[in-house]
């Protein structure tokens, strides 16, 4: 019988905070998509740009403890990385 391994609150806490930016790019497309408005669109870098503090927080913490950040950094940089470009060539 196969055990189920549930993981502890450290590394669930970390799985979240990696798919944050997920939430502040899905915000930021919405408000872009809302129209040409400049006040949209400026609101819409900064909850962009905020998406940021979470994934770079945690690559300073994984840094300083030395250890690997893992799948979560490909995620979260991949997905803010490419939606940056796209949010600027469309809006910028």
């Amino acid at each position: 019988m196969s055990e189920h391994i549930r993981p502890d609150r450290r590394e669930t806490i970390e799985r979240n905070l990696w798919a944050a930016p997920a939430m502040f790019v899905a915000v930021s497309w919405a408000l872009f998509q809302k129209g040409d408005a400049s006040s949209a669109s400026t609101v819409a870098w900064i909850i962009y740009s905020a998406g940021w503090i979470a994934a770079l927080g945690l690559l300073g913490r994984s840094a300083g403890q030395r250890r690997n950040p893992g799948v979560g950094a490909v995620f979260a940089f991949g997905l803010l990385v490419v939606m940056g470009v796209l949010f600027w060539a469309n809006h910028g």
